[in-house]
């Protein structure tokens, strides 16, 4: 097994190579990721091991779902927990996942570059751009091809998965419906992204990519399969969310910062989207 050292050092010197027989394992100095293809990962199996690193589990369904998770099902998102350094635990490894393991000291140095608190999580659950699949298929490419000076690009795809993670643990996801093929509709997105709040026209936003305001609908629809008006609704019903999380902030005022006309325009439209009001959300949230 090639890098055994990096896998040890990742999982711990006791693991076995037997008892990753199954199990596909690519690593690169800070992060490997490791899928049990053929069959249960050994050293999962152990009763209360422990990782010397930091580790995500990422699944791609609800019903690949352990039962100690309880999260909110999007389309557009994977699901992942997050295990901090030497904390004793059964894996349950019957559901199909990706093992990502980032190096202790590494991920602590990143994390402080977003907030002062000492990262710690005990299956902290979160939400993740389903491209997140993309990204570690990937350093996995990479990582298989073995193209020269490959170090340099695992070196800064390692680097792109753990802010990725980060953020998405934050609060903040890395989601790819930004990143059009197309500029014209690139730009609108991001526009809409930052801008959502605000009032906006389908003929500003053909505006900012040069287009008429029919070539930019039909171009828009193509690429993200949803008209610009319904874009910009899903990303102020989804900013909504944040704050009916946030119990203090009135609901009357999310309405205002979401860029919605009215309170009552803001529950019909949250309503119609999710099949429950944002008042029964937050109490459900909560």
């Amino acid at each position: 097994m090639e890098n055994f050292e990096q896998i040890k050092a990742l999982l711990g010197e006791d693991v076995t190579e037997d008892e990753l027989k199954y199990v596909d394992c690519y690593v690169h100095n800070k992060l490997g990721i490791f899928i049990p293809a053929l069959g249960k990962c050994g050293y999962a199996m152990r009763y209360f091991h422990t990782y010397p690193s930091y580790m995500f589990i990422i699944t791609f369904s609800k019903d690949d779902l352990p039962d100690r998770i309880n999260i909110e099902i999007r389309d557009n998102q994977y699901f992942a927990t997050v295990l901090s350094p030497n904390i004793p635990h059964n894996d349950e490894s019957s559901f199909h996942y990706y093992c990502i393991l980032i190096e202790k000291q590494y991920f602590e140095q990143q994390y402080r570059m977003y907030t002062d608190k000492i990262p710690y999580f005990e299956w902290e659950q979160f939400a993740i751009c389903h491209d997140i699949l993309h990204a570690l298929n990937t350093f996995i490419f990479e990582y298989s091809k073995k193209m020269k000076n490959s170090y340099v690009t695992l070196e800064a795809q390692a680097t792109i998965l753990t802010h990725w993670l980060i953020r998405s643990i934050l609060g903040e996801h890395y989601d790819m419906r930004s990143v059009s093929t197309n500029y014209a509709v690139a730009r609108a997105e991001q526009y809409i992204e930052i801008h959502y709040d605000e009032k906006i026209t389908v003929k500003y936003l053909a505006e900012l990519g040069n287009l008429s305001v029919s070539g930019f609908n039909r171009i828009f629809k193509k690429e993200t399969k949803m008209t610009p008006m319904d874009y910009l609704m899903n990303i102020r019903l989804e900013q909504s969310k944040k704050f009916l999380r946030r119990k203090e902030v009135p609901i009357t005022e999310i309405a205002m910062r979401c860029g919605f006309n009215s309170s009552a325009h803001f529950s019909a439209s949250f309503r119609k989207y999710y099949q429950i009001t944002p008042t029964e959300y937050r109490s459900h949230y909560q």
